[in-house]
């Protein structure tokens, strides 16, 4: 009985953090208008500044942002027709990436890419 618990407790921490999102905070005005202007306007731009913000990244941060579709690696992996704001910071090599749901916002992940550092949050 004992070995069922543990077992219990172990599937529901680990489920837990399967609905672990990315963290989010409020970006200064200048960080919300420039990735604004860099996603033309995009519906979802508040949420990815704020989760931008979340890593400290500012609008001089910033050099350009480029939206690309986003396809999974297996079936079981988020999609809905999810997006990715590939986030260039200048001088620097790669980009940070955050995936999102185009339709309602939800960023899915933040993450770091071909040679970019993810400041830590």
């Amino acid at each position: 009985m004992a070995k069922l618990r543990s077992s219990l407790a172990l599937v529901l921490a680990l489920s837990g953090c399967a609905g672990l999102v990315p963290p989010s905070a409020t970006p200064d005005p200048a960080l919300a208008e420039k990735v604004r202007s860099l996603m033309g306007n995009d519906a979802c731009s508040g949420r990815i500044a704020g989760a931008l913000a979340a890593y400290h990244l500012t609008a001089g941060g910033i050099s350009s942002i480029e939206i690309a579709p986003f396809t999974p690696g297996s079936p079981t992996e988020y999609s809905l027709a999810a997006r990715q704001a590939w986030v260039k910071q200048p001088g620097r090599p790669g980009a940070i990436v955050v995936q999102y749901d185009p339709l309602s916002c939800r960023v899915a992940q933040v993450y770091a890419r071909n040679g970019a550092t993810l400041p830590p949050v």
